[in-house]
Parts: structure tokens; C-alpha cells; sequence
């Protein structure tokens, strides 16, 4: 998880490196499956923020590696600015909020936000370098956990759901795609964080964080950014891979492709890409990823997994989208499956969901939550 980033002085040789950029790709820009379209390659747009200063693309050469993945974990960028006044460097201290901006002309977003943890300045040649790392979080540093006992028979999901809950952070969204009774006493220590991506992958989810606020579910269900990528919006590459990960008594085939493509500031962690080229073609969501600048080439590359087809909603299907999904929870108490996926419990609410489930006449009896937790796809025997 580390993001680099170099900005280089006016003053030494930004003339001919562009030249050179130019030339190299010239030659080297292919395309495993289709030509790209290269309208407005050149006319990228990087802006930094450190502090008080603001570093634009169109007075400095810079480069930068920015990752994106789907844990809990903060991610580091490592930024390199080449011949910095004083007092500019004076102005890069840490503590400091730094932002990355990247994009085409007008067509710009922030690809990076943090907070500047290390700055140090020195000598190589007759550059002056000033390196900077930054975070993404200050508060996302790992914790170690004291031990924890669970009794036997405890779901995975309950552990996974205490855990969550000690990152201090709100929970967006709380699906798990299954579920595993532990037969004997299990013992959590180690690294929250650590222990959060175990259980998630126990119970066949993702764990991660976005715009502060913490995910947990099969990465295949995010609902981030539905993009359509071919030739003509930028595809460079694709490779095809294959993995298969066991926890516990599971075992999960994953299949998917890293795509390359021309910078997509709006790619990150979950984002929908509908690919079509010559050889591929369907619905692939990230799981990681890295906005990268060389000087030369400014690209996306992506890690993303095969989305199998949706079936046709059912009826039932189609009155329960947008509201809770119960599929995680086994009990009889339409309060505790509610809390479970972190939604609002209250009799208000759960008058509301009756009336979109059509169950008429809601009054809260032990019948009517026993059809309400069954519409909501729980467990109830």
C-alpha cells in the first residue's frame, strides 16, 4: 500500500523530457486487445496540495503510484518533488492535509487525500529531492487486540461484527455472503485490522473504507461507479488470472483480469467496469488498484473480479431492493436481525418496511415480524 509521487523543477530539462515522453510513446503504446483511442493523452492535469502550497502539472514534471484496496488498512503515498525553494519546503510539514488531483484537461478528481507523515529534504547530484510520505488516515494505524475468547458455537459474523465495531468508524453497509459455527472456543489476538480482513474472508466478504465509513461486504456487490471501458475510453491491457483462497471449510475460485487503461480519476475500490473488447467482454468489479504517473504514462491499473449475470429480479426481489438484507442473520427477533446489518430498528422503521413489504396493518405481533424477517431474506427455520 504505498503511493509515489515525483515533481520536478522547471529549470532542469522539462522541455526535453517531454520531448522524450512523447517519443517513447510513440513506440510503446499498445494494446492487447484494441488500439486505443489517444484523443487528449497529452493533455493530463496534476495538482498538488501541501499545506499552503499548490504544485500544478503545468509549471513541474511529477510522477506518482497511488494504490486503492479493499481493507481496513490506511494507505501510504510516498511523494518525490524535485528542487523545491526554501520556502516551499518550509511550507511541507507533517500533520499537513495533501491532496492529489489527476485528470484530462478539464475532466479532473482527487485521487489521493491524506496527511503528510514524513518529510525529508536532500541531495543527489545536483538535485535537490524533497521525499514525502503521507497517509490516507492518521487514525487507521493498526491495533493490537488483548486476547478474546468466544465460546463454542459462536458464528464467525458475530466475531466479524465486534470487531468492526472497534475501528470506531460508522458501518455503511453489513452483508455477509455466509456464515461459519465455530465447534470449539475461538481466540482472537493480534492486529485488529489483521484479524477484520480473517473473518471477512471467513464469511466470504470484503472489509474496507470509504469516504470514512466502513463496508463489509462481497466486493462483487459494491455499488460504486459503473464504468464503461473499451478502446475508445481508454483500454490498454488485459490479463486474465485465476486464484483460489480456503478459510476454514471454504474454498473461493476467483477469476477476473488486470486491466490497464488511460487515468480514470473516478476508478477506485468497488467501482463497476463494464469491459468490451475484442476478446473480453462483461462485468468486472475492483478490488485494487493504483493511479500511476512515470513522466511517460498516465494510468489506471486494476485488479478486478468477474460479476456473474444478475437472474431476473422476482417479484419479492423487486419490493426489497434498497432495503436491509437479513440473508446473514438466523433468529427469531426482527430487532436483532435489523442491528445486525447496523439499520434502524426502531417501531417507526420497521412500520415503514412493512408498508414496502406489504404487510399490511403492522403492529409490531410476534407473526408479522417472524413474515417481515423472511421478506428480508433471514434465516428463521
Amino acid at each position: 500500500m504505498r503511493n509515489s509521487f515525483t515533481v520536478e523543477g522547471v529549470g532542469f530539462g522539462r522541455s526535453s523530457r517531454i520531448i522524450e515522453s512523447i517519443r517513447s510513446l510513440e513506440g510503446k503504446i499498445s494494446l492487447d486487445t484494441e488500439e486505443a483511442d489517444q484523443n487528449g493523452l497529452y493533455g493530463h492535469t496534476v495538482i498538488i496540495q501541501a499545506g499552503d502550497v499548490t504544485i500544478s502539472s503545468e509549471e513541474l514534471d511529477c510522477e506518482f503510484d497511488i494504490p486503492f484496496d479493499d481493507d481496513t488498512e490506511a494507505d501510504e503515498a510516498e511523494i518525490i518533488i524535485y528542487n523545491l525553494s526554501d520556502t516551499t519546503i518550509q511550507n511541507i510539514k507533517t500533520g499537513e492535509k495533501i491532496t492529489v488531483t489527476a485528470g484530462y484537461g478539464s475532466d479532473t478528481g482527487i485521487i489521493f487525500s491524506g496527511y503528510i507523515s514524513k518529510p525529508k529534504t536532500y541531495y543527489s547530484g545536483v538535485d535537490r529531492i524533497t521525499e514525502i510520505y503521507a497517509v490516507d488516515s492518521n487514525d487507521r494505524k493498526e491495533k493490537e487486540i488483548k486476547s478474546i475468547s468466544y465460546a463454542a458455537g459462536t458464528p464467525a459474523s458475530r466475531i466479524l461484527q465486534e470487531l468492526v465495531g472497534m475501528m470506531g468508524l460508522p458501518v455503511a453497509v453489513f452483508t455477509l455472503k455466509r456464515d461459519y459455527i465455530y465447534k470449539d472456543k475461538a481466540t482472537v489476538d493480534g492486529g485488529l485490522m489483521e484479524n477484520i480482513r480473517k473473518y471477512a474472508k471467513v464469511c466470504g466478504v470484503s472489509a474496507y473504507i470509504c469516504k470514512g465509513q466502513i463496508y463489509v461486504r462481497p466486493i462483487i456487490d459494491g455499488d460504486g461507479l459503473d464504468f464503461a471501458l473499451s478502446a475508445d475510453t481508454g483500454l490498454l491491457e488485459l490479463s486474465e488470472f485465476e486464484e483460489e483462497n480456503t478459510m476454514e471449510d471454504f474454498v473461493d475460485a476467483v477469476h477476473g483480469y488486470e486491466i490497464t487503461m488511460l487515468l480514470q480519476h473516478r476508478v477506485t475500490t468497488a467501482s463497476l467496469i463494464k469491459v468490451n473488447s475484442k476478446n473480453v467482454s462483461g462485468s468486472y468489479r475492483v478490488r485494487e488498484g493504483s493511479h500511476t504517473y512515470d513522466g511517460t504514462n498516465f494510468l489506471t491499473k486494476v485488479k478486478a473480479v468477474e460479476c456473474p449475470p444478475a437472474p431476473p429480479a422476482s417479484e419479492t426481489e423487486q419490493k426489497t431492493e434498497g432495503l436491509p438484507d437479513l440473508s446473514g442473520y438466523s433468529g427469531v427477533s426482527i430487532v436483532d436481525g435489523l442491528k445486525s446489518v447496523w439499520a434502524d430498528s426502531s417501531y417507526a422503521y420497521r412500520k415503514t418496511l412493512a408498508e414496502k413489504l406489504g404487510i399490511a396493518g403492522y403492529s409490531g405481533t410476534a407473526a408479522q415480524n417472524l413474515e417481515m424477517l423472511r421478506k428480508l431474506g433471514a434465516k428463521v427455520g
